[in-house]
């Protein structure tokens, strides 16, 4: 899944010492959460607050298998949460530029 690689890029590439692999698991968490809750406008929350997060951290990192594996299930809960899966990874892209 491409956004995935998107996240692992963002999150678990070079940088400084700040590992976001617990921040990924949170965000992770809450989009489970919003597709459990079948909310939209939850799951647009949560990619906005990610986003955020990855551009205030440019420089963080975090353990590339554990970033694969919760970006991987936060995209999947994202999508069931009802996000159109072309519009997250354009907009995930857009942070690796």
């Amino acid at each position: 899944m491409r956004i995935v690689l998107v996240l692992v890029m963002l999150l678990g590439s070079t940088g400084c010492a700040r590992d976001a692999t617990l921040a990924l698991e949170a965000f992770a968490d809450r989009a489970c959460a919003c597709a459990d809750k079948q909310d939209t406008s939850c799951a647009q929350a949560v990619v906005d607050d990610l986003v955020k997060f990855a551009s205030q951290n440019k420089n963080a990192r975090g353990d590339e298998t554990k970033t694969k594996a919760t970006g991987q299930r936060m995209g999947v809960c994202l999508v069931r949460a009802g996000l159109d899966p072309n519009k997250l990874r354009s907009r995930l892209q857009d942070l690796g530029e």
